[in-house]
């Protein structure tokens, strides 16, 4: 039985991650920021599994203080820890850098890179003493260096992570602590909805359209990535989901394979 802490679990493709491991038998750590928040997680994933194999405290990722919290609380419950995934993420309005407020800069580079740095460096601290584990760190938009219009802050801090991981992996070879990434391509969470709920009419029917060919639901996403995470054991792996065979495929079925995931949602 593998124990897994997640950064960032209380909602998204955290908490439908938590949801598959657990289905899998698993130890599952869940942190978030917000207490109601995650107490409602626990809550809920409880009602499913019971209690005795899962727990949860507040964890501020941009804290150092708060990550190694995190850890010393899910050692104490379940002793070793195999795998620990960096997912904490957070964005702003798809605007130019220049019209968003500074606080709102210096809390997604917090959360998106100073977090994932503090969470790489509690796990290898701890797990290279325990002898053994696996690190994974989440890609997101410009991890593959592509820029988008307005996304420039966001995609920033998701090109430094992959540097990041790349670094990483150079760092422990030969130690008995693997790095990974996690690429879960376009997902429909709180961040794209925020975003699309935000921008101008036109701007947001032209990315529905692309959405409703590239993204999916938590939901069709996190049980695969969670039993790609369960069966890896390769150093430096990259486990990802929209591949560019998978968006090529997509485009090519467009026309006669209609997807509507945003039939239930109201934007107005």
């Amino acid at each position: 039985m593998k124990t897994i802490v997640i950064t960032g679990s209380t909602r998204g493709i955290g908490l439908g991650l938590a949801r598959e491991f657990l289905k899998r038998g698993c130890n599952v750590m869940l942190s978030g920021r917000n207490k109601d928040t995650l107490d409602s997680a626990l809550e809920a994933l409880g009602s499913e599994f019971g209690s005795g194999c899962m727990f949860g405290t507040t964890c501020d990722v941009a804290v150092y203080e708060s990550v190694q919290a995190l850890w010393d609380a899910a050692a104490a419950k379940f002793g070793a820890i195999d795998i620990w995934i960096n997912n904490a993420g957070v964005n702003t309005a798809s605007v130019p850098l220049w019209e968003l407020p500074a606080r709102d800069i210096s809390a997604v580079v917090s959360t998106n890179l100073t977090g994932t740095l503090f969470g790489c460096k509690v796990a290898l601290q701890c797990m290279l003493r325990q002898g053994s584990g696996q690190i994974y760190l989440f890609e997101g938009h410009g991890s593959d260096d592509r820029k988008v219009e307005g996304l420039a802050l966001y995609g920033a801090t998701k090109r430094a992570v992959r540097y990041l991981c790349e670094s990483l992996q150079l760092d422990v070879q030969g130690k008995p602590v693997q790095i990974g990434a996690i690429s879960p391509g376009i997902v429909l969470t709180d961040l794209i909805l925020n975003q699309l709920k935000a921008a101008p009419k036109e701007k947001r029917e032209k990315n529905i359209k692309i959405f409703n060919i590239l993204a999916d639901t938590v939901e069709t996403v996190t049980p695969w990535l969670a039993e790609q995470v369960l069966a890896n054991t390769r150093p430096a792996a990259r486990i990802a989901w929209l591949t560019p065979s998978k968006v090529m495929g997509r485009f090519l079925t467009a026309g006669f394979k209609k997807r509507n995931l945003f039939k239930d949602m109201s934007f107005e």
